[in-house]
């Protein structure tokens, strides 16, 4: 079977998908970029960043030095894209986005093969920078210290599953190499690393309420595009086309890790809910996007490999892994219950993971995905 290295797709065995440690601010020439980002929070709060956005001038984007230097650019260019739209709320919402924003934007994302948008690689990904093994925000959305904390978390999520990159790998080698306890102490490690996960994402209830995050911080990450959509015609990037662009908005449904151990443990989903998943990997860095199809093609499936041994220990391992995610996914229905369908206090909730649709379709959906992963179990 194909070799699946980590490093070959840009994950670390330290960090997982979390972007190495880069620079807060680009050189001098972008320091427009540089400030507006850093004073969103203020500029919005004040009623000042669209006019502010509307002096920024029409930088160059060839400027821009490696992949770090562009990632971080790109976080900048979506953050000041999503406070431009959405500085007056979500029925003040504007339809066309200045080309001083809109031109190196789609540039930049084109060079790095990301969406022009807000996306979870930007917002957490690029923006929660590993400082002394915890997470440090760099730039935040507007909410203070609210809205700060939810990017912290998401980060400290991510810095769990990251950890367990050694785990991954000796999953995947003892695979190809058939050998059992090397599978099993990787199931092992990756339930630890679950639990962790699970415990990182309970801190969320420490600084963030329901309210803050709905009313708060989720207009912020809204794509466009769409009848649930404030800009539901989709968003004009001026100096590139006058024909609308419809996105999805940023949210954790974007994060690779839930989808590299589905891959990792042989889940499988139906054909409407794998369609949706494999449409959120258009909105994750390349390289991530190619680990998940590699994994999804791997010839010898991780359930088929544990079930051909008929190794007790090993099947334990697996068994014990699948179990902690299964109790991970509840946890997480019961976080998207509190901050997304109960907090909408509607019955049709702007929800941000599944096809931006109403709380009847996201909760089934997820704990379909949820049943989908404890039928894997030996």
């Amino acid at each position: 079977m194909a070799d699946i290295q980590l490093s070959k797709y840009h994950v670390s065995k330290d960090i997982g998908f979390l972007l190495e440690p880069l620079q807060d601010v680009l050189p001098d020439y972008f320091e427009p970029w540089n400030r507006l980002a850093k004073s969103l929070p203020e500029l919005v709060a004040s009623h000042k960043f669209r006019d502010a956005v509307k002096e920024m001038p029409l930088l160059d984007q060839s400027k821009l030095a490696g992949y770090r230097q562009k990632r971080l650019a790109h976080l900048q260019l979506v953050l000041i894209t999503s406070g431009y739209l959405w500085q007056e709320g979500e029925g003040g919402a504007v339809q066309r986005l200045p080309e001083c924003v809109s031109k190196p934007l789609w540039n930049v994302s084109n060079d790095l093969g990301l969406k022009p948008v807000l996306t979870y690689a930007d917002i957490c990904l690029t923006n929660c920078k590993v400082k002394n093994g915890d997470i440090e925000v760099m730039y935040n959305l507007p909410g203070g210290a609210g809205t700060e904390w939810f990017l912290k978390v998401s980060g400290l999520v991510e810095l769990a599953f990251g950890k367990s990159g050694q785990a991954v790998q000796n999953v995947l080698d003892g695979v190809k190499a058939n050998d059992k306890a090397k599978m099993a102490s990787g199931f092992t490690d990756l339930t630890a690393t679950i639990g962790n996960m699970q415990t990182a994402l309970a801190r969320m209830n420490e600084n963030l309420t329901p309210e803050h995050f709905y009313n708060g911080v989720r207009p912020f990450l809204n794509g466009f595009g769409g009848p649930a959509s404030p800009i539901s015609g989709g968003l004009v990037y001026e100096g590139v086309s006058d024909k609308p662009v419809t996105m999805i908005g940023g949210s954790a449904a974007q994060s690779s890790t839930m989808q590299v151990l589905d891959g990792l443990l042989g889940i499988t989903h139906s054909p409407e809910k794998q369609a949706f998943l494999d449409e959120i990997r258009n909105y994750m860095p390349p390289s991530h996007k190619q680990m998940l199809a590699d994994l999804t093609n791997m010839p010898r499936k991780v359930p088929q490999v544990v079930a051909e041994t008929k190794d007790a220990n090993l099947t334990k391992a697996f068994n014990g892994c699948v179990a902690a995610f299964v109790q991970y996914r509840s946890y997480h229905i019961q976080v998207v219950t509190k901050y997304i369908v109960t907090a909408s206090k509607s019955d049709s909730p702007k929800s941000l993971a599944y096809k931006d649709t109403g709380k009847s379709d996201l909760i089934p959906f997820l704990k379909e995905v949820r049943d989908d992963t404890e039928k894997v179990q030996q």
